[in-house]
């Protein structure tokens, strides 16, 4: 099986996606709607907490952010990965730069918050940071939340969870009022700014 990156500069490269249940990529819809919205990533630095396929941060790039880290736990889903952002940066050589990070998406996060305070204010607001874990990690969810509340974060926060399974809707944005939300079926993501 394969998915697709929509648009942008690798427009229609197929990325790998394992056999199984090891992850849930964002559904294509899902992710066209966001994308749609936001055609134009120049100028960002998007960090995927919870990287699977790399489907979002290969989106971002493709729609020229600036740089995308991937983070992944998993040591197969690791290694798909890989071949997914070796496979772009071949058939695309103008994307922007591309990091994996073998590490899980709490502790990684508690050590980039340490870098992200000593940014400039500007590099700051050009971060977004994708939370997606699988929808009944609840506590990863609430752990990365916990930590960025901890902070003056003002970059972009994108969270995708599930009304069936995740983290409901309503429970967020009573945490975040002044949001964005975009949706397909039961499945959401929300921007924070």
């Amino acid at each position: 099986m394969s998915i697709k990156i929509l648009g942008g500069l690798a427009k229609g490269q197929a990325l790998l996606v394992p056999k199984g249940d090891l992850i849930r990529p964002t559904s294509v819809m899902l992710r066209r709607k966001i994308f749609d919205a936001r055609q134009d990533m120049s100028g960002y630095h998007f960090y995927d907490l919870c990287a699977g396929t790399g489907a979002m941060g290969l989106e971002a790039l493709s729609r020229g952010a600036e740089s995308a880290t991937l983070i992944e736990p998993n040591s197969k889903v690791y290694s798909l990965t890989k071949k997914n952002i070796e496979s772009i940066q071949k058939s695309s050589r103008e994307v922007g730069d591309i990091e994996l990070v073998k590490s899980n998406a709490v502790k990684w996060l508690e050590s980039f918050l340490h870098r992200y305070e000593l940014m400039s204010e500007e590099d700051k607001q050009s971060v977004v940071l994708f939370l997606d874990p699988p929808y009944l990690l609840h506590d990863v969810y609430k752990s990365c939340l916990d930590l960025l509340s901890k902070i003056d974060f003002t970059g972009e926060l994108w969270i995708e969870s599930d009304e069936q399974k995740g983290i409901k809707k309503k429970t967020l944005e009573q945490m975040f009022p002044d949001m964005k939300s975009y949706s397909q079926g039961t499945s959401f993501i929300l921007i924070v700014r």
